[in-house]
């Protein structure tokens, strides 16, 4: 550590981009700095501010930098090295494989769809980036409506026998017949309109192709223009307007369970949600909100291929006026970010993501949906409770006051996040005095952002105990998050405005994954007093 402080004398006072290495040169950290010279001593000048930050001082072995022009080529940078490097310790939203685009390459005489894995200056047109599985079903649908050719020769020589494609009515045949060029590249236009979301551009425009085709007495080509009409008809029709201002914009939000969060970004082309696209950020344990927020713009927009002149957040960038520089750079055109807008379509995607991240972690966990459902219904929770933590208090006549809490993640222990508690403000028998210590020690603390949030809190006891649950909630600056208490005695659920009991059927998944719940808590809470209890009397 004295070799890495001695480097800092040297740091110079200019925005950059500073690298954090560890074992064997690995990079595990990657940040950007307004003052690099302000910013790397930072990390040593005080204790640290979170438990990752504590890890990542723990293991780091050597520092870099690299100085910039400017804070925005820094946070160009930054994001360029972090999708490199792919650093332990950064917020990552993609995993490590490359997602495909959909290329148009009218840069050919006679184009062709095709899925590529990265974009080049070539002339052609990309779309995306977007999951493999869409791309394929694109792919198809395009098949469906648009006979262009699908061979991989480039150039394109004439044939004498035609391909497949061409018997099944897939491929219009350029290699074959003197069609012309303009009406080949016509379809490619509608391609681009239709991968755009623009429908109704297309659907115009072949209407007067099919007028013309009638006038010319060409009823041949009528007849498969209507067709294809008929087809994008009916998919305009199920295309949802959601924006009657008829914009181009993105949408994006974020939702949040313990540690694990899923962004959604929806896409809207003139007014209609065209598409979707979501990603699961890795390592998101100490980031607020605004900082998940922030690297998911600077992230995703790294690599898309079509930048909306409005972007929609659920929440605030960290530095608003930079990322807007940076998305401006990128697309060539003004682009701005509107925090809290349009309501609606927040919470259409809040509530994507929510479900997406729910799906993801319940298939992780293989726990039991029904009991979780039916545990929402039992206790009219607006949303799935897939993280539910849990507190238990244990003694012995006011000695060795210890405090327990467990995680469950869809409905199974998550031991990772089980933490232990030794209650430092009491010091008589009072389980409830103790109970609002540790609850508010939980959610006040540095275990806030290490954990994250979970979806409902359980404590074990009646009315008084979930009461004072709930205080320490109140006053620890959180969400409001649901809390209970689960009495021994007769089973009953407590909740902190009512003084009569919830009546949950005794053979209702729903009170039985509570029981397990509650018992685990105070398992793990006897466990940590018979500790501390052992080591009073024998060391």
């Amino acid at each position: 550590m004295k070799d890495l402080k001695s480097k800092l004398k040297y740091i110079p006072e200019k925005p950059g981009v500073y690298i954090f290495k560890g074992e064997g040169g690995r990079v595990i950290y990657v940040g950007k700095a307004k003052s690099l010279k302000k910013r790397v001593p930072s990390y040593f000048s005080k204790p640290p501010d979170s438990r990752k930050t504590e890890i990542i001082l723990q293991n780091l072995k050597d520092i870099e930098y690299i100085v910039t022009s400017s804070e925005l080529e820094a946070l160009m940078l930054e994001s360029n090295l972090i999708k490199k490097y792919r650093p332990r310790y950064n917020i990552i939203l993609r995993d490590d494989k490359q997602y495909p685009y959909l290329k148009l390459t009218v840069n050919e005489e006679w184009p062709r769809l095709i899925i590529v894995r990265r974009t080049t200056q070539d002339g052609a047109k990309y779309f995306g980036p977007m999951s493999g599985g869409m791309a394929r079903e694109t792919i198809k649908l395009v098949k469906r409506l648009f006979p262009i050719r699908w061979c991989k020769e480039t150039p394109l020589k004439k044939r004498k026998q035609p391909c497949m494609y061409y018997y099944i009515g897939k491929c219009i045949g350029p290699c074959l017949e003197p069609i012309s060029r303009k009406t080949y590249m016509d379809m490619c236009k509608g391609i681009a309109a239709l991968l755009e979301g623009k429908l109704d551009d297309t659907i115009e425009k072949l209407k007067l192709e099919m007028g013309k085709a009638s006038q010319d007495l060409d009823f041949e080509r009528a007849r498969v223009l209507r067709d294809r009409l008929r087809k994008l008809e009916k998919m305009a029709k199920g295309q949802r307007v959601v924006s009657p201002d008829l914009k181009d914009r993105d949408v994006v939000a974020i939702s949040r369970i313990g540690e694990k969060a899923c962004a959604t970004v929806f896409q809207v082309r003139l007014g209609k949600l065209v598409g979707r696209d979501f990603f699961y950020p890795q390592e998101t344990s100490g980031a607020s909100d605004e900082e998940l927020m922030t690297e998911a713009i600077s992230q995703y927009y790294t690599d898309a291929a079509f930048i909306p002149g409005e972007i929609l957040l659920e929440k605030e960038v960290l530095d608003p006026r930079l990322i807007e520089n940076m998305l401006k750079r990128r697309a060539g055109k003004k682009v701005k970010l509107k925090a809290g807008k349009k309501a609606a379509l927040i919470k259409m995607a809040k509530e994507n993501s929510r479900l997406l991240l729910e799906r993801k972690i319940l298939a992780q966990a293989e726990g039991d949906l029904d009991a979780l459902e039916d545990l929402k219904q039992k206790l009219k929770l607006s949303i799935l409770p897939v993280r539910i933590e849990a507190f238990d208090i244990s003694n012995i006549y006011g000695t060795d006051i210890v405090g327990s809490m467990v995680a469950f993640v869809g409905g199974m222990p998550y031991k990772r996040d089980y933490r232990r508690f030794k209650v430092r403000g009491v010091s008589k028998p009072n389980d409830v005095a103790a109970l609002y210590e540790v609850v508010k020690r939980r959610y006040s603390g540095s275990l806030k952002g290490e954990l994250g949030l979970p979806d409902l809190v359980l404590v074990d006891g009646g009315i008084g105990q979930v009461r004072a649950g709930y205080k320490g909630l109140r006053e620890s600056n959180i969400p409001r998050i649901r809390v209970i208490s689960l009495a021994k005695k007769f089973e009953d659920v407590y909740i902190p405005s009512k003084s009569e009991p919830i009546k949950i059927p005794r053979d209702s998944k729903a009170l039985k994954l509570l029981q397990r719940i509650r018992d685990e808590a105070h398992r793990f809470a006897l466990s940590y007093h018979k500790l501390k209890r052992k080591k009073r009397l024998f060391y």
